[in-house]
């Protein structure tokens, strides 16, 4: 071990002796490398184009300063205090620095959790943090290369800091309450708040202020960070925090608040956007002199969902009320009585049960039957039948169109579609089993509805009708298991 650590002293100190080797060593290395980092851009140019571009910065701008720096201090024997020897080692210095940054934001943006890091580091502090890099590499240099005195430096800006920051102090005062409010990553890009009057999507934000875009008339407004740090503000919405949103409807007095508020109920159900976790709330919250008021709070992903689920929920509500009977305040007057559902004559009734080939006026108990049916009116994108749910109607189309789709998919290709005239019925629907399929109104879509327990008695009275009820029954199911099929 002694002698080996002999030949690598005197090795050492031969090199640091002749030039002759340090040449070679220049000659031979920097082409080496420089091929070797050429090879490494190629390769990576397709798959990794930012590691590339470091790669290349390394090729044309660090190794050959190294080699330079080489040259002049071991070959030419140019003092290393020289001016010349000092620009070099600065400009290397610098080109360094700048690929060391050039690394850390390929960890940040490229490297195995670089989604976790952006998340959650603000743009402004990684902005702060490259400064505080480039800062403490010049004080390197200046220290190190040039022999500046840092202490001496340092005291005589001391005086001139002072008057620097009272200029900038509201300047600096909005830096720090940026810092403060990213570092605390209280909200981020793409977040809903809601500050002072105004809410709104935030779009922007810098060391300064945030920009953010409201949802009213979709303009945009700037907010300092001092007065965000100062004020209070609430987190609509975030990739952690759902959006809530309230939503009042007020029935007549002549609704029961049971009854009002299952049918709430029941409508949030069925708007896909609003979560089930957390769960909606209902509360009656006032009688007053035109109704009983109630508020529903829904959940959603984000503040743009929830917007469309307050209208999907306030349109289905109106529909349900309709098919149940049910008034909302205010529907007293004449012109809400002429936006109701349709009505149907009894000949209408007749007529419509008539062209199912099935339902024949001159059958047993049809005129029993008949008074039965029930007409509803579905808003596009209801559910008349949902999956796993048992149901016991049969809906015959009078007006618009029903889609049969797969469970939950109601956005995608129907299995069977149902125009004015047409019934549908499975087998399901009679023996009271949990459906198969979703029935979906395609379009608003008006449906007379027969109860099963109606229609098997209706059957049980006209076994030749029967017979091409089962016909009927097994033609659908087909087209059904074959469009699964496929």
């Amino acid at each position: 071990m002694l002698r080996w650590s002999h030949r690598v002293a005197a090795l050492t100190e031969l090199m640091a002796e002749n030039s002759v080797i340090w040449t070679a060593v220049v000659a031979l290395g920097y082409p080496l490398l420089a091929l070797i980092l050429v090879e490494i851009n190629r390769h990576l140019r397709a798959g990794h184009p930012q590691t590339a571009k470091l790669i290349q910065q390394i090729q044309v701008t660090v190794l050959p300063l190294i080699a330079l720096h080489v040259l002049i201090s071991r070959v030419t024997g140019i003092s290393p205090e020289s001016t010349a020897a000092k620009l070099v080692l600065t400009t290397l210095s610098i080109s360094a620095i700048n690929a060391v940054l050039m690394g850390l934001n390929l960890i940040v943006r490229e490297g195995p959790l670089a989604s976790e890091a952006m998340s959650r580091t603000p743009g402004l502090m990684l902005d702060l943090m490259r400064l505080v890099l480039v800062l403490l590499a010049s004080a390197f240099v200046a220290s190190e290369i040039w022999a500046v005195d840092l202490g001496s430096l340092l005291a005589a800006l001391g005086v001139g800091s002072v008057v620097i920051g009272l200029a900038l102090q509201d300047t600096l005062s909005g830096l720090f309450s940026g810092v403060s409010l990213m570092s605390g990553r209280f909200f981020r890009e793409g977040d809903w708040i809601e500050f002072e009057e105004a809410s709104g999507r935030i779009v922007k934000m810098d060391w300064r202020s945030v920009t953010v875009e409201t949802l009213d008339d979709e303009r945009l407004m700037v907010i300092p960070n001092s007065a965000l740090a100062q004020g209070v503000f609430t987190v609509l919405s975030s990739s952690t925090r759902v959006f809530g949103q309230n939503i009042y409807v007020k029935f007549s007095y002549g609704v029961p608040p049971a009854r009002a508020m299952a049918a709430i109920d029941a409508t949030v159900r069925t708007v896909p956007s609003i979560l089930t976790d957390p769960a909606h709330d209902i509360d009656l919250m006032e009688m007053a002199d035109d109704g009983i008021a109630y508020e529903v709070t829904i959940h959603t992903e984000t503040r743009e969902e929830g917007e469309g689920a307050t209208t999907d929920f306030l349109r289905r509500l109106w529909y349900r009320c309709q098919r149940e009977g049910l008034t909302l305040a205010g529907a007293g007057n004449r012109r809400y009585r002429d936006a109701g559902p349709p009505t149907l004559s009894p000949m209408e009734i007749r007529q419509i049960l008539a062209n199912t080939s099935i339902f024949l006026p001159d059958a047993v108990g049809f005129q029993e039957l008949q008074e039965t049916a029930r007409i509803g009116m579905f808003d596009e994108g209801e559910l008349l039948v949902e999956a796993g749910q048992p149901s016991r109607t049969l809906f015959l189309v009078v007006s618009g169109g029903l889609s049969v789709v797969h469970p939950g998919k109601s956005g995608e290709r129907a299995l069977q579609r149902f125009a004015a005239g047409e019934f549908f019925i499975s087998r399901f629907l009679l023996t009271g089993t949990p459906a198969t399929v979703d029935l979906v109104a395609e379009e608003e879509t008006v449906t007379l509805a027969l109860e099963a327990i109606h229609v098997i008695d209706f059957l049980n009275r006209n076994p030749a009708l029967a017979r091409r009820l089962e016909q009927a029954i097994d033609t659908i199911d087909t087209g059904l298991k074959s469009s699964n099929a496929a």
